[in-house]
């Protein structure tokens, strides 16, 4: 092969690989925050709609609060605080439960209110 055939093959395979990965894939990533068609119950959800998300597993000093992933079962969606603060909703009542002991650790469930505001 000549040495511009090779060229031009290189560049063409590197442009297929470089437009593969800039492409955006079309299907549900199974993400627990889209809902049915891709939608997004926490920004879906009315205005002034109040519900009680429960941590998925017990805070403890290990975990920090910002990475802890509360179960809303209202909505079937999980999130962290963060992600709710993003889509409107605002702390209105926070609950910890009784003290669990797991690998050496004490930790406490937590129940939260939230209320949409935007």
């Amino acid at each position: 092969m000549s040495a511009k055939i090779r060229c031009l093959l290189l560049v063409s395979a590197a442009a297929l690989l470089l437009g593969g990965c800039a492409s955006q894939s079309g299907h549900n990533t199974g993400d627990a925050m889209s809902g049915p068609g891709g939608r997004d119950p926490l920004l879906d959800a009315p205005y002034r709609a109040q519900m009680t998300c429960v941590s998925q597993t017990p805070v403890t000093v290990l975990s920090r609060a910002k990475e802890t992933v509360f179960a809303c079962s209202d909505i079937g969606v999980s999130a962290t605080l963060d992600e709710l603060r993003d889509a409107g909703w605002r702390l209105v009542a926070l609950n910890i439960g009784e003290d669990q002991e797991s690998d050496s650790h004490v930790g406490f469930p937590v129940t939260i209110t939230i209320r949409k505001l935007f």
